[in-house]
């Protein structure tokens, strides 16, 4: 079993904590056009180094591994549903999802990660990981690409194509988006029409590609409240016995009045307690 289904989290809806114990690819979608190149095809730019995602957090490793691939497949489910199945009056680009954190080390990036990874095991539903923590691009730093173009440099130069952008990794269904260059306005820009066309054309180009954004901290920084308007749904990770319950509240009054699913990481409860399970990780 790959290391990819070692990950974390029981899947609830808003106020139910669920505990959770160098190349490029110029083939693939293009804002504007572009053929869909079928998965499995083109160039691999990232080979996942499992045993240095273990080492760095970003996966789970030890005995508690596959209770923690379970726990994953569980809260991609209802997202995916959501994103393609649900087909609710209103609502719009499900298959955006933002996953955030109050604070930092809560455990967004390995969440987002994990989530990138499980999701690219459908048989039938691709994944575009977009690693929006410009502050602190931990996702583009881990997998060595923090120098490569990517959503910063996307949203600076017109001229750069979504497909300029895109990193395929050795898992044919996951793709990467770098963070790219930092850029002092970055919150503008990402509340900016450019933006806007962006998660457009992500959300609607492909049918079968769910997109995850592994964004900075909602009490930190404050471009992911401007992604956080552009996203079909949220994901907000909470640090169990740490974070405190005011910044919680405050970061879902600063996401307005949405659907926000809610998990619960790092939970040490005990195997009879309800909200058993989960991984013990760090980032």
């Amino acid at each position: 079993m790959s290391i990819v289904e070692k990950a974390v989290d029981k899947h609830r809806k808003l106020d139910k904590l669920t505990p959770i114990k160098d190349k490029r690819v110029i083939n693939d979608a293009r804002i504007g056009g572009g053929p869909h190149i079928p998965t499995g095809a083109g160039q691999v730019d990232i080979e996942l180094n499992h045993e240095q995602l273990a080492k760095e957090g970003l996966t789970p490793y030890g005995e508690t591994a596959d209770k923690i691939v379970d726990e994953f497949r569980r809260i991609k489910r209802p997202l995916l549903s959501a994103a393609f199945e649900e087909h609710q009056e209103g609502a719009e680009r499900e298959n955006l999802v933002m996953i955030a954190s109050a604070l930092p080390a809560e455990g967004k990036t390995f969440t987002a990660m994990n989530l990138a990874m499980c999701i690219a095991l459908e048989r039938d539903r691709t994944v575009l990981l977009v690693d929006a923590d410009v502050a602190k691009p931990h996702v583009s730093r881990i997998l060595n690409v923090h120098n490569e173009p990517g959503l910063m440099d996307l949203l600076q130069d017109h001229t750069i194509d979504i497909g300029d952008v895109l990193l395929q990794t050795d898992m044919p269904s996951l793709k990467i988006i770098p963070a790219g260059q930092r850029h002092r306005h970055a919150a503008e820009m990402l509340s900016s029409q450019r933006m806007e066309a962006i998660a457009e054309e992500l959300a609607t180009r492909y049918s079968d590609r769910i997109i995850l954004f592994d964004t900075s901290p909602i009490l930190q920084t404050s471009e992911a409240q401007s992604l956080a308007t552009l996203m079909g749904q949220l994901v907000l990770v909470v640090h169990a016995g740490q974070t405190p319950q005011r910044a919680v509240n405050r970061t879902l009054e600063l996401l307005g009045d949405r659907k926000i699913d809610i998990v619960l990481n790092k939970c040490r409860a005990p195997a009879s307690s309800p909200y058993y399970g989960g991984y013990y990780g760090q980032n």
